[in-house]
């Protein structure tokens, strides 16, 4: 390729490169709990059986949302070095947020039912087809949405600094339950696979749920054995899954 005609390609890649912010489009995120596996006998509606055969209970689990990236699809390889070329930088620093890219941290918790749907905010991505969803999972700063109700309620935490709080019971097949509490301030991020998510001037907007399947996030924890020895921050991001729905 020229070297001419290669400048010309890096100015509009550095023009088009994913940062500008395109009025009509629009994207609205949200986040809701499910359970992956069916659910045990009576025991209350957070009780479950990890992949160990551990019984546990949740009286109290709190995660802290701190991002979600929209990633668009692969590019043909000739686009992808070209970007790779390109000075534009795609680091981006705790809670930023750009037009792909929310970055208000949300403390989310198992306080309501399942299927509740808890709002994030809305996009202004530039129009093309996004294959991939990353969310960030890290300690709460004090701006973070939800801080109130986590305080605010029978069993309070206070979140700022905290990625993750789970506290409940959990019980061997047969013996006596012994409580539990695990706190993390720690990060993980998970890519979320899209149906090739396409925004355009003639599909302008579109809604993204996301799921998180809380009674997989205490798998690889025993009865005999603190929960904390386990990567729970991981088993929370692992659980993520996403929809899409209807304006």
């Amino acid at each position: 390729m020229k070297p001419f005609v290669l400048g010309a390609a890096l100015l509009s890649l550095a023009a088009c490169g994913g940062g500008e912010r395109v009025e009509g489009m629009e994207l609205s995120l949200g986040v809701t709990t499910a359970r992956a596996r069916p659910g045990v006998e009576a025991g209350g509606p957070r009780t479950l059986v990890n992949a160990q055969g551990t019984r546990a209970a949740f009286s109290r689990a709190l995660v802290t949302l701190g991002s979600v990236e929209l990633l668009p699809c692969e590019e043909a390889g000739w686009l992808r070095l070209l970007r790779e070329l390109s000075p534009v930088s795609t680091a981006w620093a705790h809670s930023s947020s750009s037009p792909r890219r929310l970055g208000t941290p949300h403390v989310i918790g198992l306080d309501g039912a399942d299927g509740d749907v808890t709002e994030l905010g809305v996009l202004h991505p530039p129009p093309g087809r996004y294959c991939r969803a990353r969310l960030t999972f890290e300690p709460a700063d004090e701006d973070a949405q939800g801080l109130d109700s986590a305080v605010d309620s029978a069993e309070p935490m206070d979140m700022v600094g905290s990625s993750l709080h789970v506290r409940g019971t959990l019980s061997p097949a047969d013996g006596e339950a012994r409580t539990f509490d695990a706190t993390s301030a720690g990060h993980s991020s998970v890519d979320v696979l899209l149906d090739s998510l396409t925004l355009s001037e003639e599909q302008p907007r579109a809604t993204l749920i996301f799921t998180l399947a809380w009674d997989t996030w205490l798998d690889g924890v025993s009865a005999q054995e603190p929960p904390s020895r386990v990567d729970l921050l991981g088993n929370v991001a692992r659980s993520a899954s996403v929809r899409a729905a209807a304006p």
